[in-house]
């Protein structure tokens, strides 16, 4: 899935590329834990509504973060790769090559290798002279390599600058889910 951010101009549009498939499941994960949470309050089941309900905001928060937040952010003078628990920056000078091996894999100038746990790996040909044929049906199909490519493309190329590769952790996700395990131990421990 390719979602736009950004509305000024070229230098500052960015492209998102996720899998479609995290939001839905989070969806259908939330949707079954409001009716269970809701039939425990109708039942006046108050006990298990507060055992319940740090639990399954802890599940929702690792889904999240395995399943929604993972992604490539597609910039003029950047590939980000954001994991589950690290966003890479990368400047484009430095990206040597991009391969899909179950998993984007970025390879830099410097012989260092970043797996994205975000990149869909291949996606639907939009253009209708694709050829669909036995022979080629491998090409009814666009990979991720030729998305970013695209994207790339549509957002525009930077003039070469002088970013650096940065690294960064997301300790905010990371403090939620300790929070949630926390939350989960002690009701646990106050109401059995």
């Amino acid at each position: 899935m390719i979602g736009r951010r950004g509305v000024s101009g070229r230098g500052t549009e960015r492209i998102v590329v996720r899998g479609a498939s995290g939001w839905w499941i989070s969806g259908v994960l939330a949707a079954l834990f409001a009716y269970l949470l809701i039939d425990a309050a109708i039942r006046a089941e108050w006990a298990i509504v507060l055992l319940s309900l740090p639990w399954m905001g802890f599940v929702l928060l690792v889904c999240w973060m395995l399943l929604i937040r993972p992604c490539l952010i597609v910039a003029p003078s950047t590939l980000t790769v954001v994991n589950v628990f690290r966003t890479h920056t990368i400047p484009w000078r430095e990206v040597a090559a991009l391969q899909v091996r179950y998993q984007l894999v970025v390879e830099l100038t410097d012989g260092t290798t970043i797996r994205a746990w975000g990149s869909p790996t291949v996606q639907p040909r939009r253009d209708r002279d694709a050829d669909v044929s036995a022979p080629n049906r491998s090409r009814a199909f666009v990979g991720v390599v030729e998305a970013i490519d695209r994207a790339r493309d549509d957002v525009g190329r930077a003039p070469t600058g002088s970013d650096s590769r940065t690294v960064s952790i997301a300790w905010r996700p990371l403090l939620a889910i300790v929070l949630a395990l926390a939350l989960g131990v002690t009701t646990a421990g106050l109401l059995l």
